[in-house]
């Protein structure tokens, strides 16, 4: 194909260009340097234009055919019509006509993408249009080809066309002596010295002529066999070497593709300050905000160490609370309870009150304004932690032009000190006290029932001593009575006395589990407190380590494109 290795480098550096566009989208590049490397892709492919001028049957049609492998005639291409034809690539065939001396054909040929042809009817059917191609067309054509019929190359109309053409545009232009295969090669050889004799004394200087058979190239290109040696009669070979070397060493394109690479690596060096930029400013973001989670691991810290004197102090509150309970745990468990009728058939107003609710009334009234003073404490060090991070996260977490929290989360103090009084409220249910002392005082009383049993037998030996014995029978039958009697009392208060050795015990031991309730409800409120932050803290935390790893992968994309581009200069300096 003609201009291969242009076009290939073209495609290559177009390639490179859509992953510039890419990353700088991808990088929330700013829409100017978008809009750049966007216009920078659409001008690489701004198709060549030839401008192909001849006279009426010199053979121009079939010069084209044999110029792009293509028979145009048999896609449309080539309608019969006395206009200016401007042929470009289409996605459907179209006829588009713009003056009524100049149409626009659409055709969806791919070789049409890269090359746009301006083809003439004949100069010498034309006349009144040479003025409109020679300012309209010749000016942007990257190559003018005159064709020449080897039967007749003397027709005065194209060689008055090309008087025409501005001297500084016919540097562009090629001659093409066609059906060449109807001559001999002498006469060629006169035909091509003469042509070049006229062109030095009409212009004063050599056009490139290259002496062609179109239709011999047309079939090399389209058969199978003798393919070489049909090209090489058809001389289309060196025509196709010259145009290529002339799209190859286009010194506008070139240029232009200079100024792409040297545009390109521009916003490649402002792109990498700004992913140097965004990089240290998200490494920052990052090491912010992992300071900001240890200090709130700090500040939970803190807090709990201001918290641990209270839970000394309740314990000491616990032991005095344990002491007032089980002083009323001897009352309960005093000998005459045990002389007392069923707890069960008592009335609800004269049942005493129980010991759990004594003993979390008792802990609740010494030790509530305590906590509830903790509740303050966690709701200050929240508050003092919020505005810490609101006061070092501006610009960063938070707008630069943030307000300072001023007051904690009201519910704060109320929900710490009812998961407190919830908890001490549990730990003194589970002493499950009156249930403890309920066995024990059920079997004193069960002892205690044959007392007055035993005190009818007691009085009958008294009284039957009496009677036989006398008055000593009688007092000796007394005191083993008395004794008997004293031994059933002292079965009934054992029982009572080892139920409050068991209570006692149980209140003794069970001092370290309310330490450990409160200690895990505290640490648990307290780190729930702080956790709040969390959802604010972990999300900036991990979009920091995805934005890093894609900084880190875009800076990557952008080494391999600076080298790419450093590859393109070099080239290009190598073309010029």
């Amino acid at each position: 194909m003609i201009g291969d290795e242009y076009f290939q480098l073209r495609d290559r550096l177009s390639g490179e260009l859509h992953t510039l566009a890419e990353v700088i989208r991808d990088l929330g590049g700013d829409t100017e340097s978008i809009a750049i490397a966007e216009n920078l892709i659409a001008s690489l492919k701004e198709p060549f234009v030839f401008v192909v001028v001849g006279e009426v049957n010199v053979g121009k049609s079939t010069f084209l055919n044999a110029l792009f492998g293509q028979d145009f005639s048999k896609t449309g291409v080539m309608p019969t019509t006395d206009k200016i034809l401007f042929f470009k690539h289409g996605p459907v065939l179209q006829i588009v006509p713009v003056t009524p001396t100049l149409d626009e054909v659409h055709v969806p040929i791919d070789i049409l993408r890269d090359f746009h042809i301006v083809d003439t009817p004949g100069t010498n059917s034309i006349a009144d249009e040479h003025q409109e191609i020679t300012e309209r067309f010749v000016p942007i054509a990257d190559l003018v080809i005159f064709v020449f019929s080897a039967m007749n190359p003397w027709g005065a109309s194209a060689w008055q066309f090309l008087d025409k053409v501005h001297k500084h545009w016919m540097r562009h232009v090629v001659f093409v002596l066609q059906q060449c295969d109807l001559r001999s090669p002498e006469e060629i050889q006169v035909i091509t010295d003469y042509m070049g004799q006229l062109s030095r004394q009409r212009y004063g200087q050599d056009f490139p002529l290259f002496p062609v058979s179109a239709k011999k190239a047309y079939i090399a290109k389209n058969s199978d066999g003798n393919q070489e040696s049909l090209m090489e009669e058809s001389g289309f070979q060196q025509l196709e070497d010259h145009i290529s070397s002339l799209v190859e060493r286009n010194a506008s394109r070139m240029n232009k593709l200079s100024s792409t690479v040297r545009l390109a690596r521009q916003l490649l060096t402002n792109l990498r300050e700004h992913v140097l930029q965004q990089t240290q400013q998200t490494q920052r973001t990052s090491t912010l905000t992992q300071e900001f989670l240890t200090e709130r691991e700090m500040q939970v810290d803190r807090t709990l160490k201001k918290i641990l004197p209270a839970l000394d102090a309740t314990e000491r509150d616990y032991h005095e609370a344990c002491a007032h309970v089980a002083g009323l745990a001897d009352d309960v468990l005093a000998t005459r309870q045990a002389f007392k009728k069923d707890p069960a058939l008592e009335m609800e107003e004269t049942k005493p009150e129980s010991l759990d609710h004594r003993l979390f009334q008792d802990l609740q009234h010494r030790s509530g304004d305590r906590w509830r003073q903790v509740g303050i404490i966690l709701e200050e060090d929240c508050l003092q932690y919020d505005r810490f991070l609101h006061s070092q996260g501006r610009g960063t977490l938070f707008p630069e032009d943030v307000v300072l929290p001023t007051e904690a989360d009201p519910e704060l103090r109320r929900l710490f000190s009812a998961h407190i009084d919830s908890t001490i409220r549990r730990f003194v249910l589970g002493l499950k006290l009156d249930e403890a002392i309920e066995p024990g005082l059920n079997k004193a009383r069960k002892r205690a029932r044959w007392v007055p049993w035993l005190i009818l037998p007691v009085l009958g030996a008294v009284g039957a001593a009496w009677y036989y014995d006398g008055p000593i029978g009688a007092a000796i039958s007394a005191g083993g009575g008395m004794l008997l009697l004293g031994f059933a009392l002292l079965i009934a208060q054992s029982a009572l006395n080892k139920t409050r050795g068991l209570m006692v015990d149980r209140l003794e031991n069970s001092t370290l589990k309310l330490r450990e309730m409160l200690q895990t409800q505290v640490e648990s409120d307290v780190e729930s407190l702080f956790s709040r932050f969390l959802p604010m803290l972990e999300p900036a935390q991990k979009e920091c380590r995805e934005r890093e790893h894609l900084l880190l992968s875009q800076t990557e994309r952008l080494q391999a494109l600076t080298d790419a581009f450093l590859i393109y200069q070099r080239e290009l300096s190598q073309w010029r």
